[in-house]
């Protein structure tokens, strides 16, 4: 059988599974891009470049939550769904500043995940 991945550029709606969302009848929806592994690669070289000579853990690990942040910013469109008290949040820099950390996480596993993002993908 042969596999199929997703184009870089398009654009796929996931649903993440994150506290029951997949079964809600109106469930938070990103829409976000694949991120082959050349990609990754790409987002560690920049952690490392920033954190090189550097001894300071603290810093280091403030660099690296930096570059998760430029990779989530780059990757996702747009949220639908998801509040923060009774506005919604759509931006994709917001939304990694207010979202769960367990949910941000899922998001990016699924970005770099054929796997994952195909269970997430909104079936037609």
């Amino acid at each position: 059988m042969a596999i199929i991945s997703f184009d870089r550029d398009t654009v796929v709606d996931y649903i993440p599974e994150y506290a029951g969302n997949r079964e809600s009848l109106d469930p938070c929806i990103v829409r976000l891009k694949f991120v082959p592994y050349s990609r990754v690669q790409h987002y560690a070289r920049l952690i490392t470049a920033k954190t090189r000579g550097q001894s300071d853990s603290v810093r280091v690990a403030e660099v690296a939550h930096e570059v998760q942040k430029k990779q989530f910013v780059e990757n996702v469109d747009s949220i639908s769904g998801y509040y923060v008290g009774e506005m919604e949040v759509g931006t994709p820099a917001e939304f990694y500043d207010t979202a769960d950390t367990d949910l941000v996480i899922e998001i990016v596993k699924a970005m770099e995940s054929h796997a994952k993002l195909t269970e997430g993908q909104v079936k037609n």
